[in-house]
C-alpha cells in the first residue's frame, strides 16, 4: 500500500504525507514556502517542494485526498472583497443591494466550487470545475484517478478523534465549531470503537461567524487577528463586559436542550455588520472584545455541556478555528463535567488535511490510538553551511559543541535567541524549534522582543515552554488535562500565584494566565534540553517561546529566511542546528 497524500487549498493552504498506517511523514503550509502569512489557495509550492525532494510521486501515492470546501481554490483577495462587500453593503443600509449581492455572490460560488459536497468520503473525480483541479494535478504528474473528498466539518472531527483519542475502547463526545464549511459551522460526534458517528450539526451563523465579522469591524484581518480580540478582554472592566455581551447574545442561541444552535434573526455579515454599525458608532473596541469573547466563553461551554448532559459522555475532543481561542479552552478544562480533554493542535483549515487522512486510513486499517506524536513535522535547515557562505560578508558563524547547553547560557545572560533547528512546526504555534526564546523572569525581555522584530499590539502576551514533569509547580492544572497536559500551546492556565513574579513575561499582565506549552523529553527532546539547562542555572523550569519571524511574515522556514531576520532586528544570537549566528 502507497503514501497518502492529504491536501488543504482553502484557508490555510498546506499540504501533507501520510504512511499507510496513517502516520504523519511531512506536514507543510503553502505560507512557509511562498511568504505570505496566512496563504489562501492550492499549495503549489509546498507540493513541489515535496515532488523536487522525490518525497511524492505518483508511482508512490495510493490516494490524492481533498479536503473539501465550498470555496474551492480559495482566492485571499476574493476572500477580503466579500468581507468589504458585506460591509458595504451594510452601510449602505438597503436590503435590495444586500439581496443582489449575495445572490451574485453565490452564484459565484457554484460556478467556481471544485467537487461536491460529500457527507463522508467518495472515490472519483471532483465535481464543479474539478477541471482546474485535474489540471494542477496532472501538471504534478499525479492521477487523478487518486481523488478522494472528505467533507469539511468530518475532517475537523477526524483530526480531533483520531489523532487524539488515547484508547479506541473510550467514549469521546467530538465537537467542532467555525466559520463554516461545506454547508456546516458546527457538529457533535461521538467516538467510540474506531468509529466516527455525528449526531448533529448546525448551518447557521455561527459563533465564528460573529467573531470574523467582529475582527474586521473592529480594523483587524479576519480569519487571522481575532486572536488580538481574545487577547485584549481581560484589560476590561467587568461591568462593561456584562453591558455589551447581551447585544450577541441576540443573534445566536442554543436549542431546548442546549446541544444544537440557531439564529433567532436571519444572519449573514451584511446584516451583522450592519447591526454592528447602528449599536457601536463610536464605542470603544476593547469593551466590544471584551463583550464577544465573554459570550462566546458562555455559549459554547453551554452547548458542551447540554451535549454532555444529553449522551453521557464526558470526555471531550474538538476541532475547528474557534477552538484556537485559548482562554475558551481553559474555561470548557475547568468544567466539572469534563473528565478529559484535548483540541488538536493549530485547529484551523490547514489542519483539515490530518483529518481527512486519518479517516480514509480509518476506513480501511484497525486502529488503536491517536496517531498524532508531534507536531514538528516540516523541513529541516539542511543549507546551513550554503548560507553561512552566501552571508559571510554580513554574519559572524561559529559552530558549536552543545548548542542547547549554549542557548540555555545565553538566555540566563539575559540574550534573545532565535532557535531555527531541526523539523519545522506545523500551524500557527512555535513550539522551538522555529522559536524566538528568552529569560522569563525580565518583563523588560516583552518590550525587547516587541522593539526587537515582533512589533506585536501592546495588550499581546507572549507563551511560556516549561517542563512538562515541573508544569505544575508553575501553573494550575485541570483535572481534565492532567494526562496530557498542553504540549500544542491549545491551553491557557492560571498561573500560581507565588510565581507570577517569577515568569511575568510568560504571563497575560491583566489576568496572569499563561497560553503553556508542557515540554517533555520524548516529544521535543531538544526543547527539554534546553529547558533543563536553564533551571539548573536559574532554578526556573520554563522558558519565554515566541514565533520566529518579523512582523507580518510567516515563520521562518530555512537558513536563509532565518539569517534574513537576523540582519533585520536586533536578535542577539541565532542558533541553526550546531551553528551560532551574530551580525558582523
Amino acid at each position: 500500500m502507497g503514501l497518502i497524500l492529504s491536501i488543504n487549498c482553502g484557508i490555510g493552504s498546506s499540504v501533507g504525507v501520510f504512511a499507510e498506517n496513517g502516520v504523519p511523514i511531512i506536514c507543510i503550509e503553502e505560507e512557509r514556502f511562498n511568504r505570505i502569512k496566512n496563504s489562501f489557495g492550492f499549495p503549489e509550492k509546498a507540493l513541489s517542494y515535496l515532488i523536487d525532494k522525490k518525497i511524492v510521486s505518483n508511482e508512490i501515492v495510493e490516494k490524492v485526498l481533498f479536503t473539501n470546501s465550498e470555496n474551492g481554490i480559495a482566492s485571499k483577495k476574493a476572500f477580503y472583497e466579500y468581507y468589504d462587500a458585506s460591509f458595504a453593503t451594510a452601510l449602505k443600509n438597503s436590503k435590495n443591494e444586500t439581496g443582489k449581492y449575495f445572490n451574485n455572490l453565490l452564484t459565484k460560488i457554484r460556478d467556481t466550487r471544485l467537487y461536491e459536497i460529500y457527507c463522508g468520503i467518495r472515490y472519483g473525480k471532483a465535481g464543479n470545475g474539478s477541471e482546474e483541479i485535474n489540471k494542477i494535478l496532472k501538471n504534478f504528474g499525479l492521477d487523478t484517478n487518486k481523488v478522494l473528498c472528505v467533507e469539511h466539518h468530518l475532517c475537523h472531527a477526524a483530526s480531533a478523534y483520531y489523532g487524539l483519542a488515547r484508547n479506541k475502547e473510550d467514549k469521546y463526545l467530538v465537537f467542532t465549531l467555525d466559520g463554516g464549511g461545506d454547508g456546516l459551522t458546527s457538529t457533535v460526534s461521538k467516538g467510540y470503537n474506531s468509529k466516527l458517528e455525528r449526531q448533529s450539526s448546525s448551518d447557521c451563523y455561527s459563533i465564528g461567524n460573529m467573531y470574523s465579522a467582529v475582527t474586521y469591524f473592529l480594523g483587524f484581518t479576519p480569519h487571522e487577528h481575532e486572536y488580538k480580540l481574545m487577547g485584549l478582554a481581560p484589560y476590561v472592566n467587568p461591568k462593561y463586559v456584562e453591558k455589551y455581551k447581551p447585544f450577541f447574545a441576540q443573534f445566536l442561541k442554543l436549542k431546548e436542550d442546549d446541544t444544537v444552535f440557531y439564529n433567532p434573526i436571519k444572519l449573514n455579515h451584511a446584516k451583522f455588520f450592519e447591526c454592528l454599525v447602528d449599536q457601536f458608532p463610536k464605542d470603544r473596541f476593547d469593551n466590544i472584545s471584551a463583550g464577544l469573547q465573554a459570550f462566546t466563553e458562555e455559549i459554547v461551554c453551554k452547548w458542551v455541556k447540554g451535549n454532555i448532559k444529553k449522551y453521557g459522555i464526558n470526555k471531550v475532543l474538538c476541532g475547528g478555528g474557534v477552538f484556537m481561542n485559548v482562554k475558551l479552552n481553559k474555561l470548557l478544562s475547568e468544567l466539572p463535567e469534563v473528565e478529559y480533554i484535548d483540541v488538536f493542535p493549530s485547529c484551523g483549515d490547514e489542519s483539515n488535511i490530518f483529518g481527512a487522512a486519518f479517516y480514509t486510513f480509518s476506513t480501511t486499517k484497525q486502529w488503536s490510538k491517536g496517531l498524532l506524536e508531534r507536531y514538528t513535522l516540516g523541513t529541516k535547515p539542511i543549507d546551513i553551511e550554503t548560507s553561512i557562505e552566501k552571508y559571510y560578508n554580513k554574519i559572524v558563524a561559529k559552530k558549536i559543541e552543545n548548542a542547547n547547553k549554549y542557548i540555555a547560557e545565553q538566555l540566563a545572560a539575559g540574550k534573545i535567541v532565535a532557535r531555527c533547528s531541526g523539523a519545522m512546526e506545523f500551524g500557527a504555534r512555535a513550539l522551538g524549534n522555529r522559536s524566538i526564546l528568552a529569560d522569563p523572569r525580565n518583563l523588560s525581555s516583552v518590550n525587547r522582543i516587541n522593539q526587537m522584530v515582533k512589533k506585536r499590539d501592546f495588550w499581546m502576551p507572549f507563551a511560556p515552554a516549561m517542563l512538562a514533569e515541573k508544569a505544575d509547580t508553575l501553573i494550575d492544572i485541570p483535572d481534565s488535562l492532567k494526562q496530557q497536559q498542553s504540549p500544542f500551546m491549545m491551553f491557557a492556565f492560571n498561573a500560581k500565584e507565588n510565581k507570577r513574579n517569577v515568569i511575568p513575561c510568560g504571563l497575560h499582565q491583566a489576568d496572569f494566565t499563561a497560553r503553556a506549552e508542557t515540554v517533555s523529553e520524548s516529544k521535543y527532546p531538544d526543547m527539554h534540553e534546553i529547558i533543563s539547562n536553564f533551571d539548573n542555572l536559574t532554578g526556573v523550569p520554563c522558558i519565554l517561546n515566541t514565533s520566529f519571524n518579523l512582523h507580518g511574515y510567516p515563520i521562518v522556514e530555512n537558513a536563509d529566511q532565518a539569517i534574513d531576520v537576523l540582519l533585520n532586528s536586533e536578535i542577539d544570537v541565532l542558533i541553526v542546528e550546531n551553528y551560532c549566528l551574530k551580525r558582523a
